[in-house]
């Protein structure tokens, strides 16, 4: 009995390759036995060598499962990291890498536009050789209630994109409009007031990209470059007027009806920039601020007289511009600022070229050099929220 237990046992322990039969090389002498005894294990091990077999075959199929398991585990571990570089990438906002801010305020603007020597009748006055200007035309809004909406987008450490709108609305609008067309007088000759002029539209917006020069874990120093676009259109209604005739000087006064359109006046203005700015922190305080200056590529304006039917279409040469803006901001949580901002922008003054359009008769003049002038001014100061995500 033993000899037959310990033969089973060397069977089922080695390799099925080696379980050909029950006796071999390794078998010992001592364990043989009769021919019928020998018969009867070879016909015990034919019966267990089947169920031996399909248990290698399944702890072979176990095997296979636990190593491809392992291999896919450690795909995973090892991706792991891949996974999560690119989860930040795809939702880098929640680092707090964009900046959506909006606020509301007021704002004064105003803009002037000029004629110059050339125009009908100003030839006939005699300070034309001083080169004086012919009339003048100053336009403004007090007041105007200013809408801002815009986003800061952190690129990566170094580079960031603004990008913002403004629209202005209502205010207390202004025009006034003077003529220098008396012979011998210096002073003007003619002067309309306009108190009631509104303020069509005003729309401007403005894209930067700015990279940090300089940085620490409380300041930083950025230079940017970028672009604005500003449409602002006025129409003044009724009014009085003060006006010369038959050789006197100032000799007429009259009104217009309320609420007669006299004239509009629409400016477009693109400007290209290049800026300075810097930020410092103080514990939950943010104090920021930056300067700009830069060229229009020419204020572009439309000027119509409706009481004769005319409308001037002028072109200005490029100009230099200016701009400054100082914030301060507190965060009043991980995720939201409040802020108080100020900004000031102003177009220099340059001359251009002009045409006429006689819209009753529908005829054009040509382009007429050097006759037309204008500016443009805003100063605001505004009030506002600010969320990072």
């Amino acid at each position: 009995m033993f000899c037959e237990y310990f033969h089973s046992l060397k069977a089922l322990t080695l390799p099925a390759s080696q379980r050909q039969g029950d006796t071999g090389p390794s078998t010992p002498v001592l364990c043989a036995v009769g021919k019928s005894d020998a018969t009867r294990r070879r016909s015990e091990a034919k019966k267990l060598r089947p169920k031996t077999e399909a248990l290698d075959e399944r702890r072979g199929q176990l095997m296979k499962r636990v190593s491809i398991r392992s291999v896919a585990i450690s795909c995973f571990l090892l991706a792991a990291p891949s996974f999560a570089a690119a989860d930040n990438a795809l939702f880098s906002s929640d680092d707090g890498n964009v900046v959506l801010f909006g606020d509301i305020g007021l704002a004064n603007i105003k803009a002037q536009e000029f004629v110059y020597r050339g125009a009908k009748k100003c030839t006939d006055s005699g300070w034309e050789s001083k080169g004086h200007k012919c009339s003048q035309l100053n336009w403004e809004s007090k007041g105007m209630t200013l809408f801002t909406v815009g986003v800061d987008a952190q690129i990566d450490n170094d580079w960031s994109l603004k990008g913002s709108v403004k629209v202005g609305t209502g205010g207390n609008g202004h025009m006034t409009d003077y003529d220098w067309l008396s012979p011998g007088h210096d002073d003007w000759s003619s002067r309309s007031i306009h108190p009631d002029t509104e303020l069509d539209h005003y729309i401007a917006g403005a894209i930067e990209f700015d990279r940090i020069i300089y940085g620490n874990e409380t300041s930083s120093v950025a230079v940017g470059a970028g672009v604005r676009y500003t449409d602002v259109k006025w129409t003044a209604y009724g009014g009085s007027r003060v006006y010369s005739r038959d050789g006197s000087f100032r000799n007429r006064s009259g009104t217009w009806p309320s609420g007669k359109g006299i004239i509009s006046y629409r400016q477009k203005i693109p400007v290209g920039f290049v800026s300075l700015s810097g930020e410092h922190v103080l514990g939950d305080l943010t104090i920021s601020g930056g300067i700009q200056g830069g060229l229009s590529f020419g204020i572009k304006d439309i000027d119509d007289h409706w009481l004769r039917d005319l409308r001037f279409w002028s072109d200005m040469s490029p100009a230099p511009t200016i701009g400054a803006n100082v914030a301060v901001s507190y965060a009043v949580t991980p995720a939201a600022s409040l802020y108080l901002s100020g900004s000031f922008e102003r177009v220099f003054q340059m001359r251009g070229n002009t045409l006429l359009d006689d819209t009753a008769k529908g005829t054009r003049s040509p382009w007429v050099q050097d006759e037309a002038g204008a500016n443009f001014e805003s100063m605001s100061i505004s009030f506002g929220l600010k969320g990072t995500f």
